[in-house]
């Protein structure tokens, strides 16, 4: 973040120019597809699997749940005339990779492996909902109606979500 000087003007965000708030904005709902691509393809490979018999219908659930909000995500970039970009998600698909690695690993013991689930969804949901925050102070320039719902609403998922992980987290505590 760069420093404001004595005597440097910082444009206000209601003055940024309107393609770098579009850049910026579209930027961050990247990282959300990114993860929501993420979990919908990994959940995929071990629906089936006998590991995760247990967890079948939550698994299928959280893909169909994540195939709405994909749905939901490409209404907004056709909203902005903009397409995702798997460009800047690198690091982040790494770290999701590792998680999602560990639930493979320990897919023999069930209770190590719900932990490594529960790990894995909760860093999926921290960088969606950092990224819904921001992406809440960008809109407030666009004046979208829409685009506010859409934020709003996945923001109350995140929270929702986040209630239900710390139920599942009780029981192992």
């Amino acid at each position: 973040m760069k420093k404001k000087t004595p005597g440097t003007v910082h444009p206000h965000p209601a003055q940024w120019a309107p393609d770098k708030l579009t850049i910026f904005f579209t930027e961050h709902l990247n990282r959300i597809y990114c993860t929501r691509a993420h979990l919908a393809e990994r959940l995929l490979e071990i629906v089936d699997t006998d590991n995760f018999k247990d967890l079948q219908q939550a698994i299928k659930d959280t893909i169909d749940e994540t195939e709405e909000q994909i749905a939901r995500m490409d209404g907004i970039y056709a909203l902005l005339e903009k397409r995702y970009s798997f460009d800047n998600c690198t690091s982040m698909i790494a770290m999701l990779e590792d998680d999602f690695s560990a639930i493979q690993q320990q897919s023999n013991d069930i209770n190590l492996r719900d932990m490594s689930i529960l790990l894995y969804l909760q860093n999926i949901e921290n960088v969606e909902e950092n990224s819904i925050q921001i992406l809440q102070l960008a809109a407030v320039n666009e004046n979208n109606q829409q685009l506010n719902l859409y934020l709003h609403q996945h923001l109350n998922r995140i929270t929702a979500k986040r209630t239900l992980y710390n139920f599942i987290k009780a029981k192992y505590i």
